[in-house]
């Protein structure tokens, strides 16, 4: 898996942060479908060991869109306000499997500025850039065409979980079901299923073992979303405009196709 970020998924920690969290936080494990409470979410961070669990986000406007985002073994859930234990947003954990997590107090990330600086400093940037990212991710799914998308979420899932771009069809490996995909779109499960099956229909996408294989062609004419600067560089603009002839694979990874 790769350490690098992706729209749809959050990056992982780094080694060294990692380190401090294993050797400081309190381990729980989280059977499926059961959550973390609402005063551990406020005055903790929540690292994922092992497993899968949904973050899930609303702002105090209960009319707005509730977000879910899934985040993979690696990473933390979120780096939401370090610096006070008040809440301006209703926030939730799932877990999505049987998971792993370690509860991290806040508190503890604060003492760094005292014993160790640079890693307290390394923190508050990957905070910096996670927020970004968030936000690009909001912004996308509330302005980017369902097709778009699913597009864009099999490519971070490829890019994310390790594929190389090196043949025509590329297997998608992560375990996720339809509804838990069409949440993360922000679309129904119907729609989810239209899309596929056009997907199916072009012979673009296959099932080989039960798993799901996807035609590099899917994504020959997708450019970056809004801050998608990890998926091709020289863009332009940042103005949603995400079809650009064949800059997207290219810049990943300069190979030919073998048919």
């Amino acid at each position: 898996m790769k350490r690098s970020t992706s729209l749809f998924f959050p990056r992982c920690v780094s080694e060294e942060l990692e380190r401090f969290i294993l050797d400081n936080g309190e381990l729980r494990t989280l059977s499926k479908g059961s959550g973390v409470s609402k005063q551990t979410l406020l005055n903790n961070f929540i690292y994922v060991k092992n497993g899968l669990v949904f973050y899930k986000k609303r702002t105090n406007n209960y009319t707005k869109p509730k977000f879910s985002t899934i985040i993979p073994s690696g990473r933390l859930t979120d780096y939401h306000l370090i610096l006070e234990n008040s809440c301006t947003c209703c926030k939730g954990i799932e877990s999505a499997r049987d998971s792993d997590v370690l509860i991290i107090n806040k508190a503890v990330i604060k003492n760094l500025m005292k014993t160790d600086v640079n890693l307290f400093s390394q923190f508050m940037m990957d905070a910096v850039y996670h927020t970004e990212r968030q936000t690009a991710l909001a912004v996308f799914l509330l302005t980017a065409s369902p097709k778009e998308k699913l597009v864009k979420f099999l490519f971070d899932a490829l890019t994310t979980f390790g594929n190389q771009f090196n043949s025509a069809w590329m297997e998608v490996d992560i375990k996720l079901t339809r509804e838990e995909i069409a949440n993360a779109l922000h679309v129904s499960v119907i729609k989810l299923d239209l899309m596929l099956g056009e997907l199916k229909k072009e012979q673009k996408l296959k099932r080989v073992n039960n798993k799901l294989c996807i035609h590099h062609s899917v994504f020959e004419d997708l450019s970056p979303c809004p801050l998608g600067r990890e998926d091709a560089t020289g863009c332009q603009s940042n103005n949603l405009l995400k079809y650009k002839q064949k800059n997207m694979i290219s810049a990943i990874n300069s190979v030919s196709f073998d048919e």
